[in-house]
C-alpha cells in the first residue's frame, strides 16, 4: 500500500477562514476562530487524513500591512509558515474580495 503525505499552507487577509477551514478538514477544532481579527498570531499545524493520504495543514496568521512590532512578527510567521509547504492555499472571503 501506497501512503502519501503533503504540507498544504493556508495564507490570505485576516478573518478570511483559514482556521474555519481547518477545523472543517480536519474534523475537530483544532484552531481558535473568533470574528475578531488577527485571533491566529503563530502557525498552527492540523492534520487531515483520508484514507491512505495525510494533510498537514498549516494554518497561518493573516497577511496584512503591519504598522506594529506584533504585526511584524504576525505577517513573518505567516509567510515563514509557506516556506515548507508542498502546496500554497490563498483563502479569499468572497464577502471582502481581494481588495
Amino acid at each position: 500500500m501506497t501512503k502519501k503525505c503533503g504540507v498544504v499552507a493556508l495564507i490570505g487577509a485576516p478573518n478570511a477562514g483559514k482556521s474555519t477551514l481547518i477545523n472543517a478538514l480536519v474534523g475537530q477544532k483544532v484552531a481558535i476562530t473568533s470574528s475578531k481579527p488577527q485571533t491566529t498570531r503563530t502557525r498552527l499545524l492540523g492534520i487531515a487524513i483520508e484514507e491512505d493520504t495525510q494533510l498537514l495543514l498549516v494554518d497561518t496568521p493573516g497577511i496584512f500591512e503591519p504598522h506594529r512590532r506584533l504585526d511584524r512578527a504576525m505577517v513573518s510567521a505567516a509567510w515563514e509558515g509557506a516556506e515548507d509547504a508542498d502546496i500554497i492555499v490563498m483563502l479569499v472571503d468572497s464577502r471582502a474580495g481581494l481588495g
